[in-house]
């Protein structure tokens, strides 16, 4: 969820990055990037760069004065109705006429808070008081009290407090600036509320007065890492909004604080409104943030005319955009199935705080039909042991901490979204087209395929070369499992290794990607050369099966085409890829098993056999041109960003001619084999 769309830093799409800016010129200097926009679509964005550029050098003169005056503004009036009945509690003012509604009514707020509060709540909100985060397996870090928003929790550096868009996203030493924008997007102001309601410590709710006045001493307007992507302001104003929802009741606070937090959503708002991360083509999950965050803070404030202007537009974007950015399938456009479980809470939490205001009007039911595909795509593809493939990028991101759990386990996609719009049918097969993913599904069994075209309308910000990729899962089992993200700008050489084609169960020719991806450009897909389709699929009782091939290969001499057959019958799946073209090839065949111990069971003359020891035991038959030897390697997989572990990888390789054929067969062992190593 990296990136800003704006010009300094040379973004395609949303979450795209480019080089850092060249020292040769200003930082706020465009650099435009039009290819495959037409040329209204170009003029617009050359147009929509210069107001921003302006915006920015009229901000930065003037100290960001008309974000300011607004606040003050909204202090003297806060200063005339509220100050003096708002001295014991937030209620006077929460409650005004007029005030709009999040999905949270303040005056339920403290009971919802005691009645959902769990042991993991409680857990994150005493080290969040003693200062200590675990994000993005950082693994415990003291950061301090009140904390040290700036320090990255890897490397232990800090981040400069200058202006932010001088800021580079890379500083190369093991930094990773996603790891002080989650401490900041203050998930865990949550549990704070939770544990304060439910054990009526004061120490909770002391500690939520602490870090949002330390914020906002410590992060100047426009200074600073954390208004370098407004994406991030906007999941903070959110956050903020809803810690002041559930600290509305509680005594001892004080109305000079209330004063401070609001006035500083106001101009948390105003920033918002003025640097949406907006593109004519490849606008994403940010752009729909940038507007979740306006619709909480137009909510907050909607007996105000920005308040009004704030949920009006916010409401206005996200109808559109969920047409624009989610497809009738219901799934989300951007190729990943991290970003899509992203997404569906993004619209899913605004969609609650739209509702309650009848914003939408008749636009309602066609977002929440889409919304309701969202958690059917979900449902489907969520493994019968609760967990995601890892399919596309996957960086963890949440809107909230309605669920602890969710943080501590990223990978269960159903935790932490509101239960509105679930089926509570029984997941079953899916085939999703427009988002290039195809689901089978036969009692525990479970294979979720890759297989269409690049995100984010061609960007692939959010895309690995993982065509006909898949992972599976038997009798409750995961056997194969993708690799996962990692990283993004901790280290460019990991971002890429993550996305290439050699960290997929896929084939690959010589040491080519299926699309042309550079680590200089972590956030694109340079071209959709695979144009990966389906070409077979059935679901009945007695046979589920999947077809798809893809040109990733076909620019080279043989015309090489990759074709890849999933099926399951009786019980055994069988995973057969053929390579089409002609002259001789270099061929590599990679199966990344999920983890735990593999054993060679025999190999030799094209036949070979493993065992994946564990429960319930599975065996692996791979049958292929004797030219191609067997190699049982080690591969990493990153279970969730920031972290990643080693596990076996099945790898043939050879030189052989086309057209070239191999299959592999997956199937339960119930009795006892012998083991030869």
């Amino acid at each position: 969820m990296l990136g800003r769309q704006v010009a300094e830093e040379g973004v395609v799409g949303d979450g795209g990055i480019g080089s850092q800016a060249s020292p040769s010129r200003k930082p706020w200097a465009p650099r435009l990037h039009v290819r495959g926009l037409d040329p209204w679509a170009a003029c617009r964005l050359v147009g929509w760069k210069a107001t921003l550029t302006l915006r920015r050098l009229i901000d930065h003169a003037t100290g960001y004065r008309s974000s300011r005056v607004r606040a003050d503004r909204w202090r003297a009036r806060w200063r005339r109705g509220y100050a003096g009945a708002c001295a014991d509690s937030l209620l006077p003012w929460s409650g005004r006429a007029g005030a709009a509604v999040l999905w949270l009514d303040p005056r339920h707020a403290a009971g919802w808070a005691r009645e959902s509060c769990t042991p993991a709540d409680m857990e994150i909100a005493d080290r969040a008081v003693a200062g200590v985060f675990d994000l993005l397996a950082s693994g415990p870090v003291d950061v301090g009290r009140p904390p040290a928003w700036r320090r990255d929790l890897y490397s232990g550096h800090f981040w400069p407090l200058e202006p932010s868009h001088r800021i580079p996203l890379r500083r190369d030493d093991g930094s990773d600036i996603r790891t002080i924008w989650e401490l900041s997007r203050c998930y865990h102001f949550i549990q704070l509320a939770r544990a304060y309601w439910r054990t009526g410590h004061a120490g909770y709710r002391d500690a939520f007065v602490e870090h949002v006045r330390s914020w906002i001493s410590d992060n100047p307007l426009g200074r600073g890492p954390h208004w370098k992507s407004p994406m991030d302001v906007a999941i903070r104003a959110a956050n903020w909004t809803l810690g002041t929802i559930l600290f509305a009741a509680a005594d001892g606070i004080g109305a000079s604080f209330w004063e401070e937090m609001l006035a500083h959503l106001v101009v948390t708002g105003s920033y918002l409104e003025r640097y949406p991360e907006w593109h004519p083509v490849y606008r994403g999950n940010h752009y729909v943030a940038n507007h979740v965050g306006l619709t909480y803070l137009g909510a907050l404030f909607a007996d105000s005319d920005f308040g009004t202007r704030w949920l009006e537009r916010g409401g206005t974007v996200l109808a559109r955009e969920m047409q624009y950015q989610v497809h009738a399938d219901g799934t989300s456009f951007e190729a990943s199935l991290g970003y899509h479980r992203l997404v569906t809470e993004l619209f899913a939490y605004a969609g609650l705080v739209l509702r309650r205001n009848g914003t939408l009007g008749p636009e309602l039911p066609a977002y929440e039909a889409r919304l309701r595909g969202m958690y059917q795509f979900i449902e489907t593809y969520v493994a019968p042991d609760g967990e995601a493939p890892l399919l596309g990028d996957a960086d963890d991101g949440r809107l909230h901490a309605v669920s602890a759990e969710s943080l501590r386990f990223p990978r269960r996609h159903r935790l932490g979204l509101p239960e509105d719009w679930w089926t509570d049918g029984r997941p079953a097969s899916g085939a999703f087209a427009a988002g290039g993913f195809y689901v089978l599904r036969g009692g525990d069994d479970h294979v979720v395929v890759r297989c269409g075209p690049v995100g984010l309308r061609g960007a692939g910000s959010h895309d690995h070369n993982d065509q006909l990729s898949f992972e599976l899962v038997l009798h409750g089992r995961r056997v194969v499992a993708d690799s996962g993200t990692f990283t993004y700008t901790r280290n460019l050489a990991d971002r890429q290794a993550f996305r290439s084609t050699a960290a997929h169960s896929v084939v690959q020719l010589g040491d080519d990607e299926q699309n042309p991806i550079r680590a200089a450009q972590p956030w694109r897909v340079l071209r959709d050369r695979a144009r990966a389709e389906c070409v077979g699929w059935e679901t009945s009782d007695a046979r589920l099966r999947f077809a798809g091939r893809h040109f990733g290969f076909a620019h080279r001499p043989s015309r090489a085409v990759c074709r890849r057959e999933i099926e399951r019958v009786g019980g055994v799946w069988t995973v057969a890829d053929e390579v089409s073209g002609l002259g001789v090839e270099l061929v590599t065949w990679r199966m990344h098993l999920a983890e735990g111990e593999v054993a060679l069971v025999r190999s030799g003359d094209g036949r070979h056999e493993v065992r994946l020891a564990g429960e319930p035991p599975v065996r692996l038959s791979v049958h292929a041109p004797a030219a191609l030897s067997l190699l049982l390697a080690k591969s990493y997989i990153s279970p969730r960003y920031g972290e990643r572990r080693r596990r076996t990888c099945l790898v043939l390789r050879g030189t052989v001619s086309l057209p070239v054929k191999i299959v592999a067969t997956y199937e339960v062992q119930r009795e006892s084999i012998g083991i030869h190593r």
